[in-house]
């Protein structure tokens, strides 16, 4: 009987050893917020989306933006805006642009470093936190910050083609409030932070419908206010390619 007595440490140590790892906080963080949005099934399950709103900006300026996402990785933001159409667009393997205020009205290619409207991050419809080690990222816990709307974790996230971003997720809705990158838009490396509000249920999935970026030495802030979200729309592939 003692014999065996002295075995149950070696049993209790193998028992620890076997089972599954306590969640790590930056898994608790990511879990809290795909739970907050819906659920990884309902969000999985998402094929495609549209969402419509209008964009204000400084001087008046008033635009209508239409962004479509649709698996595998096709992407097209549209503006619309005193007579004049600006495409942001990629169909999964090329990126491609119509920039009036940037002097370009036919469609062009565009090359992966300028390609940052249409980013790894932009074009993955669940969001890069959703099966982030699956798709190569790395995601780390930075610290808390108390933001105007409340204290949120800071998450830094090294995408899989090396770009970097940062998200800040809400302690109490658990949602995604901020994030900031440094993109290249016309050629110039802009830092932008981008915060998010109003979030409401659609169909099952959370979004929000007010969003507000901000660009480093600009005045100006960018405002969109989300009035429609279509979940599933059928959307022909044309709309992201590169027009002949």
């Amino acid at each position: 009987m003692q014999r065996h007595l002295k075995a149950l440490p070696l049993l209790g140590a193998l028992f620890v050893a076997c089972s599954s790892p306590p969640p790590s906080p930056v898994d608790e963080i990511v879990n809290s917020n795909i739970a907050a949005r819906g659920g990884i099934e309902a969000i999985q399950a998402l094929r495609s989306i549209r969402a419509t709103g209008t964009a204000t900006a400084g001087g008046g300026r008033i635009a209508k933006v239409i962004q479509e996402i649709k698996r595998p990785g096709c992407y097209r933001l549209e503006f619309d805006s005193q007579g004049t159409t600006a495409v942001f667009a990629h169909d999964g393997q090329i990126g491609w642009q119509v920039a009036p205020m940037q002097g370009i009205f036919e469609p062009q290619p565009v090359t992966p470093e300028n390609d940052a409207e249409a980013g790894i991050d932009e074009r993955d419809i669940e969001g890069p936190l959703v099966n982030w080690r699956e798709k190569g990222h790395t995601v780390e816990l930075v610290g808390r910050e108390t933001l105007p709307g409340g204290e949120a974790d800071k998450l830094k996230v090294t995408l899989a083609d090396g770009g970097i971003r940062y998200e800040w997720v809400d302690v109490a809705s658990h949602q995604v409030v901020r994030t900031a990158k440094t993109e290249v838009i016309g050629g110039r490396s802009l830092h932008m932070e981008t915060s998010f509000s109003d979030f409401r249920n659609e169909d099952g999935l959370v979004f929000p419908h007010l969003i507000e970026t901000d660009v480093t030495d600009r005045p100006e802030v960018i405002r969109i206010v989300v009035e429609s979200i279509e979940l599933n729309p059928d959307i022909d592939d044309a709309r992201f390619r590169l027009p002949e």
